[in-house]
C-alpha cells in the first residue's frame, strides 16, 4: 500500500498515542463512583456535544474539498432511502448502549485484564459474523487463530489475580456481552459509513446511544447526578481523552495506514491498561490470566495480519 502524507512513522506515533489515550478508558471508570449508567450515559451525552464543534468544521471543509474531506465527516457518498439509513443508526446506537453499559458494569466485577481482553475480542467476532452471515471466505490461519483465542478465552475464565478484583463469571460474562455489541456497532457502522460521513455517523450514534443509557438509567433508578465536581471530570475525561481523541485519532489514521494495522495496535490496550492496573490499584494479573491473555492477543494478532494479508 502506499501512504499518503503525512510521514508513516508519524502516523504510528498517533497511532500509539491514540492507543494510550484509550486504555486510560478503564482506569478512569474504576476510579468513578457513579453508577454504571451514569458513567455510560454522561459519556456519550458529553461526547455527542464534543462533536458539535468538529461536524460544523468537517461539513465546511466538505464544502471546499470535496469527497477528500468525506474521511472527516464532510461529503457524504451514496444513497439509500433516509428513513432505513436512520432505523440503521439507532440500531448502532442501541449496540453502542450496551457496549458501554456492559462493559462498564464489568469493571466493578472482574479484573481490568479480564475486562479489557475480553472486550478486544470483537475483531475475531466481526470476521466470524462475516462469514457466517455475508459468505466471506476465511482463511484457515485465521481458524487456527480463532480456535486458539477460544482455548485462551476458557483458559483466561479461570484465571485470577495475584492482588485486587477477583474476577467472576457475571463480570467476564459481561465483558464479554460488550465484545459482540461493539461488533455488531462497527459491522452496521462499515454499512452506514457508505452513505453518511464519518462526523454526522458519531454524532447521531452517540447521541441515540446516550439517549437510550438515559432512559434505561430512569427506568432502572440508577442515579444520573448530581455528583461531585470529580466524577464530572472523570465523564469529561473519558469523553475527550478516550472517545473524541482515541478513537478520533483511529479515524484519522485510517486516511493514511492500513485497518489491519490499526487493529493490530489495538491489541495493545490490554497490555497498557492493565499495567496501568498495577500501578493504580495494585492489581496483579495471576499467571493463568496472562497465560490466557497472552494466547488470545497473539491469536488475535495472527488473525488480523493474515486477514490483512488476503
Amino acid at each position: 500500500m502506499k501512504y499518503t502524507n503525512p510521514e508513516t512513522r508519524h502516523v504510528r506515533i498517533v497511532v500509539v498515542a491514540a492507543v494510550t489515550f484509550v486504555s486510560f478508558s478503564a482506569i478512569l471508570v474504576r476510579l468513578s463512583a457513579a453508577p454504571p449508567l451514569a458513567i455510560a450515559a454522561w459519556r456519550m451525552g458529553i461526547s455527542t456535544v464534543m462533536m458539535g464543534p468538529i461536524l460544523l468544521v468537517a461539513r465546511k471543509r466538505g464544502e471546499n474539498t470535496g469527497k477528500g474531506a468525506a474521511a472527516y465527516g464532510g461529503a457524504e457518498t451514496g444513497s439509500a432511502p433516509l428513513l432505513h439509513v436512520l432505523a440503521v443508526i439507532l440500531v448502532s446506537g442501541f449496540l453502542l448502549a450496551i457496549h458501554f453499559a456492559a462493559w462498564i458494569t464489568s469493571l466493578s466485577l472482574t479484573s481490568v485484564t479480564h475486562s479489557t481482553v475480553l472486550v478486544t475480542l470483537h475483531p475475531m467476532i466481526v470476521i466470524g459474523a462475516s462469514a457466517l452471515l455475508l459468505r466471506e471466505r476465511v482463511s484457515p490461519r485465521a481458524l487456527y487463530g480463532a480456535l486458539g483465542a477460544i482455548a485462551g478465552a476458557i483458559l483466561l475464565s479461570f484465571g485470577g489475580t495475584v492482588s485486587g478484583i477477583e474476577p467472576t463469571l457475571r463480570g467476564n460474562a459481561l465483558a464479554f456481552l460488550g465484545a459482540l455489541t461493539i461488533a455488531g456497532y462497527m459491522v452496521l457502522g462499515r454499512w452506514v459509513r457508505r452513505y453518511r460521513s464519518a462526523a454526522v455517523y458519531n454524532v447521531l450514534v452517540y447521541g441515540s446511544a446516550a439517549a437510550m443509557l438515559l432512559l434505561v438509567a430512569f427506568g432502572t433508578g440508577q442515579s444520573l447526578g448530581p455528583f461531585a465536581l470529580r466524577e464530572y471530570l472523570i465523564f469529561a475525561a473519558l469523553a475527550f481523552f478516550c472517545t473524541i481523541l482515541g478513537h478520533g485519532l483511529f479515524n484519522w489514521a485510517l486516511r493514511y495506514v492500513p485497518a489491519t494495522e490499526i487493529s493490530l495496535a489495538v491489541l495493545m490496550e490490554p497490555v497498557f491498561a492493565s499495567l496501568l492496573a498495577v500501578v493504580v490499584f495494585r492489581e496483579v494479573p495471576g499467571g493463568m490470566t496472562v497465560t490466557g491473555a497472552l494466547i488470545i492477543l497473539g491469536s488475535l494478532f495472527m488473525v488480523l495480519y493474515y486477514e490483512g494479508e488476503r
